[in-house]
């Protein structure tokens, strides 16, 4: 969902816990009623309270952060928001006074509860922090995930600098085509990938000392050869791997990664699905070999300075 302030103009994406009235009961779980939220999130029984430092007697904890996530239509699963200073009940509550747009949407439970000033839900646009299921450390099966196994403290880390910290850096341009860009984490989170610096730099070292030089592996371009001394150890990295079938934290190993030039790198990020490496390259090679049309083929030569 875009707002989580009922079902009206917005809609729930990748499933959802439905009510009576068709309408999933965490629609207003950032509607705000008299200043303050009402959470919904559907547990498999109760919430283990204990795990946050409630005694095995109590109904609830207070002081708590919690953090929310979804699945978007591209695939994943992205923090979408939080709440700090929350009280989480180990049983659903109802809400003594629903609000107008309560009633509307037939909430009428919640299992949190926050002031309305200590919650965020971030832009839809800014919602690119991933967090990975099914791997260890991450989200199993449960809607209710605590995060307090050794495995998952990278991911916790992530998650607490991005709430103390505000919102994650935007990405530097890319002529990348804005309507794949927005709104799937997984691209953005492969994109981040291809420029970490270290990756970049062990990519570039290993290719060297294999072949002594760094030629895009779809259309053969050498900065150095063209470029001299400016293009010396320049090249761009590919992640070969589509971050769009992974979840959250992947390991990369050198293997997963190709040289490319510039240009090579934009087309393959302009197309959806992203092409392969190898399919660029026929594609260049069938343009290469077709004839040049009647008016021939078009050269650009450089302007001559005054």
């Amino acid at each position: 969902m875009n707002h989580y302030n009922g079902i009206d103009g917005d809609s729930i994406e990748r499933g959802g816990e439905y009510n009576q009235h068709s309408t999933g009961h965490e629609v207003c779980n950032f509607s705000a009623n008299a200043g303050t939220l009402y959470g919904y999130v559907q547990p498999t029984g109760r919430i283990k309270i204990e795990k946050l430092g409630a005694g095995k007697k109590d109904e609830f904890v207070s002081g708590v952060t919690v953090v929310w996530t979804a699945g978007p239509e591209n695939g994943g699963t992205v923090v979408v928001g939080w709440y700090k200073d929350a009280t989480v009940f180990r049983e659903a509550q109802k809400i003594s006074r629903p609000s107008a747009i309560q009633k509307k949407n037939g909430v009428s439970t919640f299992r949190i509860k926050a002031p309305a000033d200590k919650a965020v839900l971030l832009p839809v646009e800014q919602r690119e922090l991933m967090i990975p299921r099914a791997v260890k450390g991450g989200i199993g099966q449960s809607n209710v995930w605590f995060a307090d196994k050794e495995e998952s403290q990278e991911i916790v880390n992530r998650v607490t600098s991005l709430i103390n910290e505000g919102v994650i850096p935007a990405l530097p341009d890319v002529d990348q085509n804005q309507s794949i860009l927005e709104g799937n984490p997984r691209l953005v989170a492969h994109l981040r990938r291809e420029r970490n610096s270290a990756i970049v730099k062990a990519k570039k070292d290993a290719t060297i000392r294999a072949t002594g030089k760094l030629c895009c592996e779809a259309c053969g371009f050498d900065f150095k050869e063209v470029y001299g001394e400016f293009g010396d150890g320049f090249c761009e990295v590919h992640h070969l791997q589509p971050l769009a079938k992974a979840d959250g934290v992947v390991k990369t190993e050198l293997g997963d990664l190709a040289i490319v030039c510039s240009n090579c790198h934009r087309i393959i990020h302009r197309t959806d699905p992203m092409l392969s490496i190898s399919n660029l390259a026929k594609h260049l090679h069938r343009q290469r070999v077709q004839p040049s049309g009647p008016h021939g083929r078009c050269a650009i030569k450089p302007a001559l300075r005054r």
